[in-house]
């Protein structure tokens, strides 16, 4: 069960109704219920909905040059992309998380925005969140955070709601993700061994890494995991972390991935599970 580690003092003190409220948005987790869920996390009327709203409408605005897309429309068109109809909390969960740096040097990571999607990429879950300590570093380049989108009067919510939302959402469902162990490490939440479908840690998607590369930062050069976006180009041809990165995107490529492997990666996890149990 996805159970929450510790306590970040945010100052909402809600965290207990909070963990109440998710419970009831998440019980039964079928597409009746995504009407209350949706309600309770203001799905498509949050400044963040908006924002998706605005970046979609701009995306199908395509501009030509000499009759030809340029190289942003041509990446706008190879984004991962919603799959089916199914907009219910499903088995299946992709989490990405963007995160803003802390402490004197900033290179601390603290949970600035959590995405959620379903496994035909519909968003459950979709937040930014309110700093639990000052930010040195929103990172903007990457995480595409900016100061006005971790405020209260824009729509952030605090972290101890997002974390007891999360716990709800993952508890008895498969969690799928790239380097969950950073994602997981900020919502200061663990998930079940056993549920956990990590892109990064996936043998058929691993292989060492050149001298000037490293996945996770402060991992020695030459060690760690492949790039989410080399991954995605690779086997499923999109293109995502073309400049800012969105964290709907980055959830839904490694949706797109696990369920490339899928058939394969569960067969061999099974076989794991016979093999310990001899």
């Amino acid at each position: 069960m996805a159970k929450r580690k510790k306590t970040a003092r945010d100052g909402d003190g809600g965290g207990a109704s909070a963990t109440a409220t998710a419970a009831a948005a998440v019980t039964n987790a079928g597409g009746s219920n995504w009407a209350a869920l949706k309600a309770k996390i203001g799905a498509g009327t949050t400044p963040i909905a908006k924002k998706r709203a605005a970046e979609k409408r701009a995306m199908e605005d395509v501009t030509t040059t000499n009759g030809r897309a340029g190289d942003d429309d041509e990446a706008a068109a190879k984004k991962p992309r919603v799959t089916g109809k199914n907009r219910s909390v499903t088995r299946v969960l992709a989490l990405d998380c963007e995160m803003v740096g802390v402490g004197t040097d900033g290179k601390r990571s603290i949970l600035a925005r959590a995405s959620v999607v379903n496994e035909d990429g519909h968003v459950i879950l979709d937040t930014f969140v309110l700093p639990t300590e000052r930010v040195v570093d929103y990172r903007t380049a990457v995480s595409g955070v900016r100061p006005k989108d971790l405020l209260s009067a824009n729509g952030a919510k605090s972290f101890q709601k997002v974390q007891a939302q999360l716990s709800e959402l993952f508890n008895g469902r498969i969690l799928v993700g790239h380097s969950l162990k950073n994602d997981m490490k900020v919502l200061m939440l663990d998930h079940p061994k056993k549920d956990t479908r990590d892109t990064s840690l996936y043998h058929p998607l691993t292989r060492p890494l050149r001298s000037d590369e490293r996945c996770v930062p402060g991992a020695p050069r030459g060690r760690g995991c492949r790039a989410l976006r080399d991954l995605v180009a690779q086997h499923l041809g999109l293109v995502i972390q073309k400049g800012e990165h969105s964290s709907v995107d980055d959830a839904r490529a490694a949706l797109l991935l696990y369920q490339k492997f899928q058939r394969k990666w569960e067969n061999s996890l099974r076989g794991r599970e016979k093999k310990s149990s001899k």
